[in-house]
């Protein structure tokens, strides 16, 4: 009677528990093969270091930006050029002044109205006042003079200015005259060689189309001639309206 061999025998079937048991040995043996990676410490710290440099500046960064505010406000107070993107704060220059010269006039730079024969006291011992036919005025220790607007001396058809000069033993000159033109006065500029000084201007009430204008002057002894004691002070007299048109000007410096 014949056998079968062993390879011909039928295989016998493992358990459940021992199947198991096989499947954790081979994934126990699997798990030993692979060989875990090592952690890149040196890299992470680095990395730290690099997040909290970063986090620092721009703490600081913050910080600065908050201390540069106060100090470009004091930049622009004090007028000193802004940088880019700022505005610049420009001081104004100071305003000239120039010399002003001696003067004594109790109505200088004004215009009045007055009344025919209303005395007007230029200093003491002088007085101005108008009539319809022209000036009158008085100076210490001289007659009473005139000078008229209608004699024909004074050509009224177009616009003048006539001159009437006296000096004292203190210095002081008395300037006045008659002015001539169509318009209202406003001011009376007188250029003299003392400097340039504003005058008074005195008219009746209407349109008489002509007035009287006056001022006193100090100069010095240098500036002043001693020729015929009226001294050529007087350099040029304009009169202007309100709208700072000429009424009149004349040139009396040649």
């Amino acid at each position: 009677m014949n056998h079968p061999s062993r390879s011909q025998q039928p295989q016998q079937l493992q358990s459940p528990a021992a199947e198991a048991e096989r499947l954790r040995e081979v994934f126990a043996e699997v798990a030993y093969d692979v060989t875990p990676s090592v952690v890149p410490i040196a890299a992470i710290a680095r990395e730290g270091r690099r997040r909290r440099r970063r986090r620092t500046a721009a703490v600081l960064g913050a910080a600065c930006g908050v201390l540069l505010v106060p100090l470009a406000v004091v930049v622009l107070r004090q007028g000193v050029p802004a940088g880019p993107g700022e505005r610049e704060q420009v001081t104004p220059p100071a305003a000239s002044v120039s010399p002003t010269p001696s003067v004594s006039m109790p109505h200088a730079g004004k215009v009045r109205v007055v009344t025919p024969g209303e005395r007007v006291e230029v200093s003491p011992g002088t007085k101005i006042w108008l009539t319809e036919d022209g000036k009158h005025w008085t100076e210490p220790d001289q007659p009473t003079q005139f000078r008229s607007v209608t004699d024909g001396n004074l050509d009224l058809s177009s616009p003048g200015v006539s001159l009437q000069e006296s000096g004292r033993e203190d210095g002081v000159s008395f300037l006045s005259g008659i002015f001539y033109g169509e318009g209202e006065p406003a001011l009376v500029r007188i250029e003299t060689v003392a400097g340039d000084i504003d005058g008074t201007a005195l008219t009746l009430a209407g349109e008489p189309g002509w007035g009287v204008w006056y001022a006193e002057v100090k100069v010095s002894a240098a500036l002043r001639s001693s020729s015929d004691g009226l001294g050529g002070v007087t350099e040029r007299v304009t009169v202007y309206d309100s709208a700072g048109g000429v009424i009149a000007s004349q040139d009396f410096s040649s």
